[in-house]
């Protein structure tokens, strides 16, 4: 008679960075997204803003160059992941700012 084997219970195991305090902080403006077959690849980057002091000088503007900062790839799973937890954040963030202004006494 064969061994009955029990699959192991899946168990949810918590990832922690460390040392990301050290990492340099960039800001990013810019943000390029392309679909690939099983991932996504994004690359984020900086721009400055073209002077404007009149019409004729956003008239001829046609393209801004922009600086690329880093491009990484992640798994439509991890995507999925990474939007969830950004649209929850957004959210907080939100309702957050809604109630300090609420909180604050008018002029």
């Amino acid at each position: 008679m064969p061994e009955e084997r029990q699959l192991p219970q899946q168990k949810l195991v918590k990832t922690t960075f460390e040392g990301d305090s050290e990492l340099p902080v960039h800001y990013v403006n810019i943000v390029n997204v392309r679909a690939g077959v099983d991932e996504v690849f994004i690359t984020l980057g900086t721009v400055i803003p073209p002077e404007i002091t009149d019409i004729k000088d956003l008239e001829s503007l046609d393209t801004i160059k922009a600086h690329p900062l880093f491009r990484f790839a992640m798994s439509k799973n991890v995507m999925k992941q990474m939007i969830d937890l950004m649209q929850n954040i957004y959210n907080h963030q939100l309702s957050h700012i809604e109630m300090m202004d609420t909180s604050q006494p008018e002029d």
